[in-house]
């Protein structure tokens, strides 16, 4: 969880079962899917599957590391600040593009 923050904005962190589906984590999925990628992708071929960090992994429920680096916001602009440095805004542009009426045409 070194690269990885999870930030709930209101005044408590909410039930784990609300977040379970989204931040669950299945040892064996994420194991087939380095493996996979190991034999498949060029970009993964010199990894070397760390199997302590694999162990700290649950077999079916959030991780742990996740649960003890999460933090609570109830400052919204501040938090949304933040996202902006992250998360490049797929709405920011969409007026742009709709103003546009133009199409270019391609001749041979």
């Amino acid at each position: 969880c070194e690269s990885l923050k999870i930030i709930f904005i209101g005044t408590q962190l909410p039930e784990k079962i609300r977040v379970k589906s989204i931040l669950t984590v299945r040892k064996r999925k994420v194991l087939n899917a380095l493996q996979w990628l190991h034999q498949n992708n060029p970009l993964y071929r010199n990894i070397i599957i760390n199997s302590s960090n694999m162990n700290e992994l649950p077999d079916d429920d959030i991780p742990e590391c996740l649960w003890t680096t999460m933090e609570i916001s109830n400052n919204i602009e501040q938090t949304e600040q933040e996202r902006a440095n992250y998360i490049p805004d797929p709405l920011q542009d969409a007026q742009k593009s709709m103003d546009n009426t133009s199409v270019p045409l391609a001749t041979r």
